[in-house]
């Protein structure tokens, strides 16, 4: 078997199944810690709230071959400046939800590749406009009851076959998904002397 072209730092399926359609080799590896007890940027804005994720998965990964890059990646939910993360139980989706409809926000997805080997850092974050339109009640309930708004930043799936209620207007949707290919196909080239 040929040695991957990344590892990746991550527990999310979302992001694996991402880097299986677009062809690329990789194995799995443990992320760093995403908190380290209190987050330190708690105050940021939510897209240097990303950023600083990434890094701290990519730089705390656990990988066994340091000549491979590690790529982690970390997506947040912003509206008007606050981030939105993932829900707890179903009442904070419902409530996260709400707040999202009838209106627009953005999401940003931050990727962080580095080498072991070197000690190369590279970053790239994606963003991306999400619209959210008034879903009849009973939608909004058929969402919340699929459970697919587990785990996932602002409570939804933009790729979730149980809501029809949010979509891109700007961006691409992986990066909503939660990791945007084309910019992991750049950080590739920067990580292999490329432009």
């Amino acid at each position: 078997m040929s040695a991957p072209q990344l590892y990746l730092a991550s527990t999310s399926p979302r992001r694996r199944l991402l880097l299986q359609q677009a062809g690329l080799a990789f194995e799995l590896c443990e992320p760093g810690e995403e908190y380290a007890g209190e987050d330190p940027h708690a105050g940021d804005p939510p897209e240097q709230l990303a950023i600083a994720r990434a890094r701290r998965k990519a730089l705390g990964a656990v990988c066994i071959d340091p000549r491979v890059p590690v790529l982690a990646v970390d997506t947040v939910v912003d509206v008007d400046g606050v981030e939105l993360g993932k829900a707890a139980d179903r009442a904070e989706a419902e409530a996260m939800l709400r707040r999202l409809l009838g209106r627009t926000h953005q999401v940003f997805t931050a990727h962080c590749l580095i080498v072991p080997e070197s000690g190369a850092q590279h970053e790239e974050v994606a963003r991306a406009v999400v619209a959210g339109s008034r879903p009849a009640a009973a939608e909004l309930q058929h969402y919340l009851d699929s459970n697919d708004w587990r785990g996932k930043a602002g409570a939804y799936g933009i790729q979730d076959a149980s809501q029809r209620f949010l979509r891109v207007i700007e961006g691409h949707v992986d990066t909503v998904t939660g990791l945007h290919v084309a910019a992991v196909q750049r950080l590739l080239a920067r990580g292999r002397g490329g432009t």
